[in-house]
């Protein structure tokens, strides 16, 4: 995957606008996925002029990047990927650009055959983009806001006999290590990130209150603040978004331990919030592991309890 994202990449250099700017932060010893060469150098050369088309006239960044995400047997995080193919090693490449972004109305139909928005940049090819992944058992996701760019993250199974996380990494043996206690508030608009935060959160131990959006989740807050340990909370919603549910909590107690979750990087996502109490952050999507290191530090609990 990394020598097919550099050479089509710098293909397109002399096609894409001369104002964005080419990044690569790529992932050495990635395992290799099965895959029609041809098909992926078509997603990656579609993501690409997309992400150009986006930042237009102006300066910008595309951003290209792939790492491994290994999810163990029985982790219900896995209902945010693939729910057929939830255990085993993936490929993610990700393709990030800091554009127009789009709105959640666009976001919504970008993947229909018949839409395009071409002032935008977005909906030219995201359609067979969408499904030679699929056709290759991959999960698509994107995450966007208009004024803030666009990311694209692609995950895709690793090729077989490289798909098993060994039983010894911390990812498996992380939920033994390490207990919490009290409630969590768990606020975002997709129900199978829901679902499976839920899930996980209970295994751990903590029990928990589910929320759809901004606006619900601080209805459950104010009614008993002192109830949550922290809050879970998405950072682009309907109704409140994650930042300005984030400001509200606050109002209602000062002290309230929020982690922000998003499929950007924090850098990209909420750097007006460094600085302000925020309690942590993580980056769509994770594994087990990230969600425990990120509560250990949010409630201050590093041992395990016993």
């Amino acid at each position: 995957m990394n020598t097919l994202v550099e050479e089509t990449a710098e293909l397109l250099r002399l096609s894409i606008s001369k104002q964005a700017e080419l990044r690569y932060d790529l992932s050495p010893n990635l395992p290799s996925i099965e895959a029609d060469t041809t098909q992926m150098r078509q997603v990656i050369m579609n993501l690409v002029i997309n992400a150009s088309e986006a930042i237009g006239a102006g300066n910008g960044l595309i951003s290209l990047s792939t790492s491994v995400m290994r999810v163990p047997k029985d982790d219900p995080i896995g209902l945010m990927l693939a729910p057929e193919h939830a255990a085993g090693t993936y490929v993610c490449l990700e393709v990030s650009d800091t554009g127009c972004g789009m709105s959640a109305e666009t976001q919504a139909r970008i993947f229909d055959p018949f839409f395009t928005t071409k002032f935008t940049g977005r909906g030219l090819g995201l359609a067979a983009v969408h499904g030679i992944v699929r056709g290759h058992k991959g999960v698509m996701k994107v995450y966007s806001e208009l004024g803030r760019g666009t990311t694209f993250k692609l995950l895709f199974p690793a090729a077989e006999g490289e798909n098993d996380p060994s039983p010894g990494t911390s990812a498996a043996r992380a939920p033994a290590e390490w207990r919490g206690k009290g409630c969590i508030l768990v606020v975002d608009d997709e129900e199978a990130v829901r679902r499976a935060l839920s899930a996980m959160l209970k295994n751990l131990g903590f029990t928990v209150v589910l929320a759809s959006d901004g606006r619900e989740g601080l209805e459950k807050f104010r009614q008993t603040p002192a109830q949550f340990a922290a809050v879970l909370m998405d950072l682009t919603m309907p109704q409140l978004n994650g930042k300005q549910a984030f400001a509200e909590l606050r109002r209602i107690h000062q002290d309230v331990r929020v982690v922000l979750m998003s499929g950007f990087s924090e850098e990209e996502a909420a750097p007006e919030l460094v600085g302000k109490k925020l309690a942590g952050f993580l980056q769509k999507p994770f594994e087990f592991e990230a969600l425990i290191g990120v509560l250990q530090r949010a409630l201050g609990e590093t041992q395990a309890e016993s």
